[in-house]
């Protein structure tokens, strides 16, 4: 009989955890206390768009080929994967089982991709560069230990088979360059990232984890990210979320440098965690995000963003020194439908959560220097201000139509059932000379 190692002390530390907000209904009580223009106009954009309610799907849970066989108290089929399909979550609980032997997880990372997004070498190379920040993460914090999580999605019975393949690939080759690493395979339909964070964090929950990270397949954070920002989660008590420093690259296409050179006047919402490189508290993100929410990054915002404190952004820290690279835009179709998309998202957003937080993310995040709507931006000079208003504006003109649709939606009783996915064709990461070049 064999005794589990003692699990590092990574416990929430003393204090009042940051206060999570949640949606309201479109007829919710609190809503009374709007006025009434206001909350006619947020009830009709919220009715305009009606998703499904969960992101739920079957996951098959791939692990280590040391896994159990059939009927053993891992729950695995003998071939090292689980089984979810039955709906009752005993695919994620055999797969916390094979994950929590000797130490349990204190953190984990989740990796999303999906079989068309490139090859089984390509994302070799993305496990490759996740390993080494992994690594550079254990040195830095040995009392941290790190469950990997690798999410694979795929569209049809042929992407469905390619997935499992790559993964089994995958999952041996962390496992053979990192003995003691806690991997775990994700197989499930697609699109839709929080479908695979849903699934990862379910596996979390069932192992203790206090919080999970996760990590674009478009992105490449430099080295030490994933560390720097373990360190700083520790050092805030494991509560609310921190992410990395984005740092903007442009490509060949002429939208890329078109929104490059205007994102660096307008400064948008980049001064909170987005979902390309971030690590959240599992209690934000506990039981899934709801189907509703597509933009998960926003989810998170709205779930810790607080009025009432000073600084409300104070539980949602971007940590200086823990940056990732990515490249602006792509195509101009689609990067006109991807800004729809975040359009849609903002909207939602807007719509749904309590008003202080939607009051405060629409004036000092969304379109901070969009005067005189909001605030004249004048800490660089009248001209630079002028020019960020001139660009706010014509995105606000974007945002105020697409507002309409959904307002007139709701009216008429045909909601939007779905945003849609609007990935870029080609998958690129910077690469060192990218990011040299930058």
């Amino acid at each position: 009989m064999t005794s589990e190692a003692a699990r590092p002390d990574t416990r929430p530390r003393p204090g009042p955890p940051p206060r999570l907000n949640e949606p309201l209904p479109a007829r919710a009580r609190a809503r009374r206390d709007e006025p009434w223009w206001l909350r006619h106009l947020r009830r009709g954009m919220a009715r305009g768009y009606r998703p499904p309610a969960s992101w739920t799907v079957p996951v098959r849970h791939v692990l280590p080929r040391t896994g159990g066989t059939a009927g053993t108290p891992d729950g695995t089929d003998g071939t090292g994967e689980t089984d979810g399909t039955d709906g009752t979550g005993a695919g994620a609980r055999g797969a916390a089982a094979v994950l929590s032997a000797g130490v349990r997880p204190a953190l984990a990372l989740v990796a999303p991709t999906c079989v068309s997004r490139g090859t089984l070498q390509e994302q070799e190379d993305r496990l490759d560069a996740l390993l080494d920040q992994l690594a550079a993460t254990k040195a830095a914090h040995p009392e941290t230990p790190v469950a990997l999580f690798l999410g694979m999605q795929w569209a049809d019975a042929g992407e469905e088979r390619e997935a499992l393949r790559r993964l089994r690939e995958l999952v041996a080759r962390a496992r053979a360059r990192q003995p003691r690493l806690p991997v775990c395979g994700l197989s499930l339909p697609g699109p839709g990232k929080p479908r695979t964070l849903n699934a990862a964090i379910e596996v979390a929950e069932l192992l203790g984890c206090v919080g999970v990270a996760w990590v674009d397949d478009d992105v490449t954070p430099a080295d030490g990210c994933l560390a720097r920002m373990v360190r700083d989660f520790l050092a805030a008590g494991c509560r609310g979320a921190v992410g990395a420093t984005k740092v903007p690259h442009t490509k060949q296409y002429a939208t890329s440098r078109l929104l490059a050179r205007a994102k660096a006047v307008a400064a948008p919402a980049v001064n909170y965690p987005h979902g390309c490189c971030i690590l959240v508290a599992t209690d934000v993100v506990s039981g899934g995000m709801p189907g509703r929410y597509v933009s998960d990054d926003g989810y998170v915002c709205f779930r810790l963003l607080d009025a009432r404190l000073p600084d409300p952004l104070a539980h949602l820290r971007l940590v200086p020194d823990a940056r990732c690279h990515y490249f602006v835009a792509g195509p101009a179709g689609e990067t006109r439908r991807r800004i729809r998309r975040l359009l849609l998202n903002h909207l939602v957003d807007l719509a749904d959560w309590p008003l202080p937080a939607a009051r405060y993310y629409f004036r000092h995040v969304l379109f901070s220097g969009l005067w005189p709507l909001t605030g004249f931006d004048g800490s660089r000079g009248v001209r630079h201000g002028a020019r960020k208003a001139a660009i706010k504006w014509l995105y606000f003109a974007w945002f105020a139509s697409v507002g309409a649709e959904l307002y007139l939606r709701g009216l008429a009783g045909r909601p939007l059932r779905r945003i849609e996915w609007a990935p870029y064709s080609a998958v690129r990461t910077p690469s060192p000379a990218d990011q040299e070049r930058r």
